[in-house]
């Protein structure tokens, strides 16, 4: 992560300033904002931190569009990076989980017209930063942006391990306008060396909802699921081809997951882009097309960076389909990802328990509870494992059971196994071929993510809805 050092020139500039500006600024009250605007909602607090990670722009090691290597020159797919995380409260120890799809993003910060966002910001890097939002009506002490002459008492930057919180307003402009949908996307990132750091994955979203249309949380009641997507083509190499990581929420050639709907549901799509003047984006959907803010009907929208639209779309058509930038460059570059529609599936049959896959590197066991009305004869498994997040790997093993399994009962079977390191398995996706009944009567899944279970090395990664296309050892690299 490159972010040019100007601390002396700051802290230089903070010095001269008088002396209100010179010590790190004082949480203000919600009393002390109330010149922000008129607060007639609630206060809506978030707990966040910069901190620095390392980020796989594809974690996989694959093209999982392609299933395929990742092309040249993109070889190098791991960087240093600087994320914005969420915690639960005040101690910044517990960190709040997030969706899977929202990738590099910071947290989604919602409000409804008329509340007050409050944002406790801890700052865990060496390098000064700040939050800086769109959208919401704030004051200059709230601005969360650098100056290099004191304007208005700007707040100077929050340097490395100290803390200020923000209080911003969300007014009637900050919500959606006569004819808008119900909620409406800004972004939100840091703003001392603003292109540095956006590109250092200083980046967020904030949704707002209209007065009275927003659940408890702040999303919008009249649809089932919102999704946010960034389109930003990272510079990790200082301009060369071989570092530009065309990216949607941090992720290139297909690594990004999570973005699945049940068939029929309502969506709702922010898509916004930041960057450079190569950040000239085309959203587009495969397989459906969705309503603009004006209502036109549309499959690609253009997008500026800072720029930002939101799509509606009713997802009634089952499949797995792309997801672009339609930006040839940025195609080749990997900008692509897949959403999926899911249709009902019918219950399993049997349901997975608890199981033992790393403590022997000769067996493993699982229990299956028999969920049917029926006595099981004999279930056939098949047996897939997670070597790389998202990279779905057979073992061309297929698991018999021999014992009886009366129905409502519960059973414990060991398999056999050879592995030479067992640690090496991120997570191993057990799923039901088909069920032999007493009676003579056999079940089949309608597909392969009918009936499946995924245990976990790490024991708390949540079970994909979707899972990952298979890699075969067959394939030539």
């Amino acid at each position: 992560m490159r972010i040019p050092r100007r601390q002396l020139l700051i802290a230089l500039l903070v010095l001269l300033a008088h002396l209100p500006v010179v010590a790190q600024p004082q949480a203000k009250t919600h009393d002390q904002s109330k010149n922000a605007g008129h607060p007639s909602g609630q206060i809506r607090r978030y707990y966040i931190a910069a901190e620095e990670v390392m980020w796989d722009f594809a974690p996989s090691g694959r093209n999982l569009m392609a299933n395929a290597p990742v092309p040249l020159p993109y070889i190098t797919t791991r960087y240093a990076k600087i994320r914005y995380i969420e915690y639960t409260d005040a101690t910044f120890k517990v960190k709040k989980p997030q969706p899977e799809w929202l990738g590099i993003l910071g947290p989604i910060i919602r409000a409804e017209v008329g509340d007050t966002v409050e944002v406790h910001f801890l700052n865990r890097t060496t390098h000064p930063l700040s939050i800086h939002p769109h959208g919401l009506r704030y004051t200059k002490e709230n601005e969360g942006a650098f100056y290099a002459v004191n304007i208005g008492r700007s707040a100077p930057p929050v340097a490395g391990g100290q803390e200020f919180t923000y209080h911003w307003f969300a007014d009637e402009s900050s919500g959606p306008g006569p004819g808008q949908p119900s909620s409406i996307m800004w972004p939100y990132h840091s703003h001392v060396e603003e292109p540095q750091e956006v590109n250092a994955g200083l980046i967020g979203t904030i949704i707002v909802t209209a007065r009275g249309k927003a659940r408890a949380d702040g999303s919008p009641r009249d649809v089932d699921q919102e999704f946010v997507t960034l389109f930003m083509v990272f510079d990790e190499q200082q301009g060369k081809e071989a570092g530009m990581m065309h990216a949607i929420n941090g992720y290139i050639f297909g690594n990004l997951q999570g973005l699945v709907v049940n068939q029929g549901s309502r969506v709702r799509w922010h898509v916004f882009a930041m960057g450079s003047e190569r950040d000239i984006h085309t959203a587009h959907w495969h397989g459906k097309v969705g309503v603009t803010r004006d209502g036109r009907h549309i499959d690609v929208v253009p997008l500026l960076p800072a720029e930002t639209a939101t799509v509606d779309m009713v997802a009634d058509n089952p499949g797995s389909w792309m997801f672009h930038c339609h930006v040839a460059d940025h195609m080749e570059g990997g900008m692509m990802a897949d959403f999926s529609v899911v249709p009902p599936r019918p219950a399993c049959p049997v349901s997975f328990k608890e199981g033992n896959f790393w403590s022997d590197p000769h067996k493993v066991s699982f229990a299956v509870a028999n969920a049917s009305h029926k006595a099981i004869k004999h279930i056939n498994f098949n047996t897939r494992i997670f070597l790389r997040p998202n990279y779905l790997t057979p073992l061309f093993d297929v698991w018999r059971t021999e014992k009886p399994q009366p129905a409502g009962a519960q059973a414990t079977y060991d398999f056999p196994i050879s592995m030479h390191d067992p640690s090496a398995i991120l997570g191993w996706a057990i799923s039901v071929l088909a069920i032999e009944y007493a009676d003579g009567a056999t079940w089949k899944p309608a597909d392969r993510d009918q009936c499946v279970h995924v245990y976990w090395h790490d024991g708390s990664t949540v079970q994909p809805r979707i899972l990952p296309p298979v890699q075969t050892s067959e394939e030539t690299d």
